[in-house]
């Protein structure tokens, strides 16, 4: 197949075939992926009260558990003692293990942003020595970024690197902070400044476990409290020459790749995490009774249940949407070349951040939700829905904050090539207003591809009516970027859950789809009017928004669909089976 360019999906259409969805998951990676569940239900479950007792021996103890199943050599070449599978494989694994995120959470940072920089930037002596421990849990790794006064900011860091009078070491001084895996790793991947007469130059290390390498105390926190989350000292840590990963000067590179991802591999974790919570919402809206019937009769928790359910059928079509394009990118890479991985999977930044915006907030709602299915209930820790919710929250924070991310994306296509594919605005907004708009049927997928091709448009007209109102200097007007930010999300959004339920029904046929296509259609309605509502305040933004807001305000007319029976017809299904389907 032809390789999907990133951005591009805001240009171009797709047809089912070209895209990769859940449906196409192969029996070997469900298998792998059964493995891994099967290792949370058995292994993990049964000792959440000592890990959520803080006890580390366990979570190491653990770890090494999944390094002999294979779950944490994933994506490490076959040369260096992984297995070099695909993205699709490393996901899936992940939204496994979703159903205990502290445990998740160790796992994850150790696989992902701990291991990968090593994966990539490393040097092959550095491969050589690191990875093969590392993909066996022997050694625990973890990424130290963020300081006291740099988060979001990460080029602000204060960590000094000076080159020893034996010019063989580094010496490192300063702190880190929100460091997962900081009480027990082994391996810390450290950005520090390194002086030279002609600057400061942001670098990542290597660093050893030893002296000068010393993790403060546990942090008390909202959630995941079953994961170990340090402040990390170095006090005049002594780095050998050896151990800078990449290039000096070129932390930056190192740090935002790596971080991108992250957010392509958070997505399954957090649609993971959002069927784990519906699914306890569906078994108790079953088994409460209120006015002798079960409270999943009523309208008000099947609206709650269906939305969630939607929620959760988007969400798993855009993430294997997207991981399904940077695997086939990587195929036509030298696989002994890692920049040459990391130049295809940066590409695709746009979708990463999308994913990581659209699962974290998606999340929130489904977790929310929950918790007010169990009602009183889900307020008590003796319930799961209480965990759960807190649990959560930090999805919006780590791996970019959601507000970093929506900057990301508008920033990202109004400087690259598909700047120059942006229509003009005058002519835009000219021929919009002098179109004949018609009421589209509003039955089946027809729906969808009217939904979708105005927002699309919109999608399109607002990033050239940022650019135009104010160049280069657009992303100082963060509101009016993450506005355009939103935009450009809800079309990703629902062209993939329009390509997946396309494919369904050229696969299962019309008639045994009817319940996905409720839900891309029912979605689409609803992300048509939030896409809207952000045009309108986007339009109202700029300096002459009147004709502008015209033009948005004839792509958002739509005919209304009947979504309350869409969403009970939606719930129905789940009440009766017991449990999300799809």
């Amino acid at each position: 197949m032809t390789v999907i360019k990133g951005g591009s999906f805001l240009f171009e259409s797709r047809t089912p075939e070209e895209v990769f969805t859940r449906e196409d998951i192969s029996e070997e990676q469900q298998m792998f992926a059964g493995v891994a569940e099967e290792f949370m239900r058995k292994e993990v479950l049964p000792r959440s009260e000592q890990i959520y007792a803080k006890d580390w021996a366990v979570t190491r103890e653990l770890l090494l558990k999944a390094g002999e199943l294979d779950l944490l050599r994933i994506d490490i070449p076959e040369s260096y003692g992984g297995m070099g599978l695909d993205k699709v494989s490393s996901a899936y694994v992940g939204e496994q293990i979703a159903v205990m995120p502290s445990f998740g959470a160790s796992l994850g940072a150790h696989t992902t942003i701990g291991t990968l920089p090593i994966v990539y930037f490393g040097t092959p002596e550095q491969r050589e020595k690191y990875l093969p421990k590392l993909a066996t849990g022997e050694w625990i790794a973890a990424y130290c970024l963020t300081e006291p006064g740099s988060g979001s900011d990460a080029l602000a860091a204060k960590t000094k690197a000076t080159l020893g009078e034996d010019g063989k070491h580094y010496i490192l001084r300063g702190q880190k902070m929100w460091i997962t895996n900081g009480g027990f790793a082994d391996v810390f991947i450290v950005f520090a400044k390194v002086a030279q007469s002609d600057g400061e130059k942001f670098t990542a290390f290597i660093v050893d476990k030893g002296p000068g390498v010393v993790p403060g105390h546990e942090e008390k926190k909202l959630g995941l409290d079953g994961s170990s989350t340090t402040a990390v000292m170095l006090e005049d840590a002594k780095v050998p020459v050896e151990n800078v990963l990449g290039e000096i000067g070129k932390g930056h590179v190192v740090a935002f790749n790596i971080l991108n991802l992250g957010r392509l591999k958070l997505g399954s974790r957090n649609v993971g995490g959002m069927k784990f919570a519906l699914n306890n919402a569906i078994a108790y809206s079953r088994e409460r009774h209120q006015f002798n019937r079960p409270i999943a009769s009523f309208g008000m928790i099947k609206r709650k249940l269906a939305e969630m359910a939607i929620r959760c059928y988007v969400g798993d079509a855009l993430v294997w949407r997207t991981l399904g394009e940077v695997d086939r990118a990587l195929e036509n890479i030298d696989a002994n070349d890692p920049m040459q991985a990391l130049k295809a999977i940066e590409q695709y930044a746009v979708e990463c951040s999308i994913i990581k915006v659209w699962s974290s907030e998606a999340l929130a709602f489904v977790v929310d939700e929950t918790v007010q299915v169990y009602g009183g209930y889900g307020y008590s820790k003796d319930y799961p829905a209480e965990r759960a919710y807190r649990d959560a929250r930090i999805t919006r924070i780590y791996e970019g904050t959601n507000e970093i991310n929506r900057m990301i994306i508008p920033t990202r296509l109004l400087k690259g090539s598909a700047k120059e594919r942006l229509p003009a605005v005058e002519e835009t907004v000219s021929d919009i207003l002098d179109r004949t708009f018609t009421e589209s049927d509003s039955e089946g997928v027809v729906y969808v591809y009217r939904a979708l091709s105005n927002v699309k448009e919109m999608a399109q007209l607002a990033l050239s009516a940022l650019s135009q109102a104010f160049g280069d200097k657009f992303s100082e007007e963060q509101e009016a970027v993450a506005l355009t930010a939103d935009i450009v999300a809800e079309s990703y959004a629902i062209e993939s859950a329009l390509l997946r339920t396309e494919k369904l029904i050229a696969s299962k046929g019309k008639a045994s789809c009817d319940i996905a296509i409720e839900m891309a259609r029912t979605y689409a309605s609803d992300a048509a009017a939030r896409a809207a509502t952000s045009a309108s305040n986007l339009a109202a933004a700029l300096d002459e928004p009147r004709r502008l807001r015209d033009a948005f305000e004839r792509l958002s007319l739509q005919r209304p669909i009947n979504t309350v029976a869409a969403r009970r017809r939606i719930a129905d299904v789940m009440i009766e089976t017991g449990r999300y389907l799809w």
